[in-house]
């Protein structure tokens, strides 16, 4: 081969090599391409890159249905009414009840839109209120990406409590009779203000140091709801047993450290009082006796408790404890032959 093709060929390698390189360094320099670049082509947002939509405000308002003159019927329920401007969906709040900073009812319901409206509600129910106290609504919704946080809270309201009277009948009544009975006074009555009641409203009052009457005030019912004014026995260690207070003139029917029923009764009179100390009850006589005791239960000698015509609000007997003719058989029949009575100033 002459010395210029030998020339011409390694000339020729030269350019096929030159050319392989550039394409290949032309290929890199496009692979390496900044990535912002690709990113604001591709419409990304302003190198932010955050949520491009503001957050909605949250203003909230709350309302207190079943409320009359900033109060609440004991025994009634209320409802909270929330309202929140502007509705964004899927937007979750926290509703709750609380009275003295106890939570009485809760919910963390979503905010529906009113048909038509630009705000939505939520709604809490709460169950009877009965526990005397201030009440009041607070509300929360946290902030989420659509809408801002917000909170409110209502006006603080109360309970009101009626006065009753003997005769009266419904719920209010019926709601009586049954804190009457938590408290331990015997009350077979329901929803009306019967013999029962009254009876068991005279123990209350007699035990309360009021003045001894069948009247049941709004006093009366706020201390009863509040838990309070039942009788505190003297022997809680005593087991099943009876006590008889001649200072307030009631019998407690005791077992388990407390009072399980509460009479009224009349002690002796001042002429023949009753006997004072730890005794026995010993025998049993069902019915009516000659002297007009019915269903007596002794525990003294010739002293027993006994049902008897007249029951008067103070001491009246011949030393005995008469208890109201109506309650006598359900006495007679809790107290055991053997179980202990305690008789005491």
């Amino acid at each position: 081969m002459s010395d210029f093709r030998c020339r011409r060929l390694s000339e020729s390698r030269a350019m096929r090599l030159g050319l392989t390189i550039a394409a290949g360094l032309a290929t890199a320099a496009t692979l390496a391409l900044p990535a912002p670049a690709i990113a604001q082509d591709a419409g990304g947002g302003g190198g932010g890159g955050g949520d491009p939509t503001p957050r909605e405000p949250a203003k909230i308002t709350v309302k207190i249905d079943g409320l009359q003159g900033g109060k609440a019927k004991v025994g009634d329920r209320v409802e909270a009414i929330v309202k929140v401007t502007p509705f964004v969906a899927h937007q979750e709040i926290e509703i709750r009840l609380a009275n003295r900073g106890d939570t009485v009812a809760k919910s963390t319901p979503y905010v529906r839109q009113v048909k038509g409206r630009r705000f939505g509600r939520a709604r809490l129910s709460s169950k009877p209120l009965i526990d005397a106290g201030k009440y009041r609504v607070r509300v929360a919704k946290p902030p989420t990406a659509h809408q801002a946080g917000g909170a409110a809270r209502s006006k603080a309201f109360g309970l009101k409590f009626p006065d009753l009277d003997p005769g009266d009948r419904g719920p209010a009544v019926e709601l009586f009779n049954e804190l009457l009975r938590k408290q331990a006074y015997y009350d077979t009555d329901k929803h009306n203000y019967g013999s029962h009641t009254e009876r068991a409203v005279m123990a209350f009052r007699k035990v309360n140091d009021m003045a001894r009457n069948y009247q049941a005030t709004p006093g009366i019912f706020k201390t009863l709801a509040e838990g309070k004014g039942g009788y505190e026995i003297r022997h809680p260690g005593a087991g099943k047993h009876v006590e008889v207070s001649i200072s307030h003139q009631v019998m407690a029917l005791a077992d388990g450290g407390e009072a399980k029923h509460v009479f009224m009764v009349a002690t002796g009179a001042a002429a023949t009082p009753s006997d004072t100390g730890g005794y026995t009850f010993y025998r049993k006589d069902p019915g009516f006796n000659s002297l007009g005791m019915y269903y007596s239960v002794y525990y003294n000698r010739g002293e027993a408790t006994h049902g008897y015509h007249a029951v008067p609000p103070y001491p009246a007997s011949h030393g005995c404890i008469r208890n109201p003719i109506p309650d006598s058989i359900f006495i007679y029949n809790w107290i055991d032959l053997g179980d202990k009575m305690f008789v005491y100033h």
